[in-house]
Order: structure tokens, then C-alpha cells, then sequence
């Protein structure tokens, strides 16, 4: 028999509450209480996350509070994401399953080549960053300012930042997707250079889907996410069409 997952589709959250969603869902398979879970979801009201071991003080925080923008810190590691025109994805899956248990680089390799598909059935040229690419580790700064090894690629510019935790024998790996990318904002919430050179520096290493020209709506996304991991991973998800819960 093909092995059934669980699939979520969330409206669109605040930071802390997605952040408590995913760690529930962490839970909940980590006990066995629930089988492996792809949740799919958006951010409202807008919001920076942090990683895990992330200061505060590389986000303005009084520009989030003007434009009302949520500050969380996520549970996985990694650099600040802004979560605004975008889908973002958590995958959680016991660390023992028979996809999952190798390292913390082959798992994330294996999940982003579910996104290659994905992308694939949307008509992306998309492509994985070499294993050579291990991007800044802790430095401070937006996650899209670099490359790490394995992440997706589309026309030479990352699309699609990841981070992963494992727990209680668990992991959890979330990532958000672009499909456009808020330069303005990220000039005013995270200006770790500050003014058109930072604007400049980081629209030559990212982009949103939109951006390189793939008109793509935030549901065909959703539906090729789930084809594409379905087919990737062998597995069937028990409602396709991905209904709100």
C-alpha cells in the first residue's frame, strides 16, 4: 500500500501562531499521534522571523512596529526570513523514517528536490545549489542574502529559504517560497548595509517567482507542492485538493 500523509492548509496566520503550529505539529508526530504532515501556509499580518539564535538587533524594530510588521524567532536556526508575498511550507516526519534518516544536508536535499518537481509541473527552470555552498552560518542579515548547499535556484538567484530542527525524534523543516521579493521592506526592516547598495546586492542573489517572470498564483503553487512531494517521496496525501483547517 502507498503510504498516507497527512496534508494542512492553513489561512494566513500570525507569526507566534504559526510558529506554535509547527511546533505542535512537531509534537504530535514526534509521539506517533500523527503521521507525516505537510502544512502549507501564509503570514498575516506580514513578519520577520528569526532564527533560532538570531539577535534582535539586526531588525529595526521600530519600523516593523510603524508598519505592522510581526517580529517571532523561529524554533530552527538560520537568518531572518520577511514573510510577505510568499508560501511557506513545514514538512515533519519521525527522523526514522525511511526517507528521513540520514543527515540533516541528505534530508534537506531530498525535501528541496521535492520542490524541483513541484516547480517542474508549474514549467520553473529550477535547480539545486552545489554541496560546496554552505552559506554564512551565524552572520547577521536576511536569509536570501546568500546561498546555502542544496537550496533551490531559479535563474541563478535563490527562490526558496529553508531551515530544519530536529526534536523528540522528529524533524521539522520549513521553508519560504518567493514569489515576490519586498525589497522596500527589507531596506527599512533589515538594513544590515542599509540604502540601494544592500537593494542592490540582494536583488543579484534573490527573487521571487513573479519576479523572473513565472506568473504563479499562491493555489497553483499549492497544488504542484503536493504533486510534486507526493511523487518525490512515493507517498499519498489524504485530501489532494488541500482544504483549510
Amino acid at each position: 500500500m502507498v503510504e498516507q500523509w497527512r496534508l494542512i492548509c492553513d489561512p494566513p496566520l500570525p507569526g507566534e501562531a504559526n510558529m506554535k503550529r509547527d511546533l505542535d505539529l512537531l509534537a504530535e508526530v514526534a509521539s506517533g499521534a500523527a503521521p507525516p504532515t505537510l502544512r502549507l501556509y501564509g503570514w498575516s499580518p506580514p513578519a520577520i522571523s528569526l532564527g533560532r539564535f538570531q539577535k534582535e538587533e539586526v531588525v529595526n524594530g521600530e519600523a516593523c512596529r510603524r508598519l505592522g510588521v510581526d517580529l517571532v524567532r523561529r524554533p530552527t536556526g538560520g537568518r531572518a526570513v520577511l514573510h510577505h508575498r510568499e508560501l511557506t511550507y513545514s514538512l515533519t516526519v519521525p527522523e526514522k523514517h525511511r526517507l528521513f534518516s540520514g543527515s540533516v544536508i541528505e534530508t534537506y536535499r531530498l525535501i528541496n528536490r521535492g520542490i524541483l518537481n513541484a516547480f517542474s509541473r508549474l514549467g520553473i527552470e529550477a535547480c539545486l545549489a552545489g554541496p560546496e555552498e554552505r552559506g554564512a552560518g551565524l552572520a547577521p542579515g536576511a536569509c536570501f542574502d546568500c546561498t546555502s548547499a542544496y537550496e533551490v535556484r531559479v535563474a541563478g538567484k535563490k527562490v526558496v529559504g529553508s531551515a530544519q530542527l530536529r526534536s523528540g525524534g522528529a524533524l521539522l523543516q520549513h521553508g519560504a517560497i518567493l514569489l515576490e521579493l519586498s525589497l522596500d521592506l527589507y531596506r527599512q526592516l533589515l538594513p544590515r548595509r542599509g540604502g540601494a547598495d544592500y537593494l542592490k546586492d540582494l536583488s543579484a542573489k534573490a527573487a521571487g517567482l513573479n519576479d523572473l517572470g513565472y506568473a504563479v498564483t499562491p493555489e497553483q503553487l499549492t497544488e504542484a507542492l503536493v504533486a510534486g512531494f507526493a511523487e518525490t517521496f512515493s507517498v499519498k496525501f489524504n485530501n489532494f485538493k488541500c482544504q483549510t483547517l
